[in-house]
């Protein structure tokens, strides 16, 4: 009956480390997303400004 007291808590290290890893993945994503849209809003301006200039 004492031992059932003095028990360990569970290891939910698995747990962190999978949350870690949804965490960094999902932020990733969202670099790489903010990168390509970055880069066609560059573009975007450049056709914009191309179509300006020749006005």
């Amino acid at each position: 009956m004492l031992m059932a007291l003095f028990q360990a808590p569970p290891d939910t290290t698995g747990y962190m480390i999978a949350g870690f890893a949804v965490f960094f993945g999902v932020m990733l994503v969202y670099l790489v997303s903010y990168f390509v849209r970055f880069k066609n809003l560059r573009q975007d301006l450049e056709v914009l400004q191309e179509i300006d200039s020749e006005e």
